[in-house]
């Protein structure tokens, strides 16, 4: 028998179009794997206490995530300086982060440690 589902939900924000989603996180085998997003406004989304969320692992993503709610993007990216999520890094190698308007170049990573944070 398998034991408790552990799922949460952390907090993105799409670069394109600055709007907040909200993405399911589900623990699998010690890892975490992205299965559902969603849009969410501020107000929601502190309602819910979603920005304290926090995760460790990697967080690949099921077959049949459906991405960005705002811009369709698959991919996420974890910013260096405020440690938020935002999609986006399809095609690019430049980023400016949405919560905090860091910019760099972007790099691989396999294992991340994401907390919702303020908006």
């Amino acid at each position: 028998m398998a034991g408790p589902l552990n799922a949460t939900v952390v907090l993105g924000k799409c670069p394109k179009t600055k709007r907040l989603y909200g993405m399911r996180v589900e623990q699998r085998g010690g890892d975490w794997v992205r299965t559902w997003a969603f849009p969410i406004d501020e107000q929601k989304a502190k309602h819910e206490g979603f920005e304290a969320n926090k995760v460790t692992g990697s967080m690949n993503a099921v077959d049949d995530y459906p991405g960005c709610p705002h811009c369709g993007s698959m991919n996420f990216i974890l910013c260096g300086r405020c440690g938020k999520i935002s999609c986006g890094g399809d095609n690019e190698s430049y980023f400016t982060c949405p919560w905090c308007g860091n910019s760099g170049e972007l790099h691989a990573a396999d294992r991340f440690d994401v907390s919702g944070g303020g908006y």
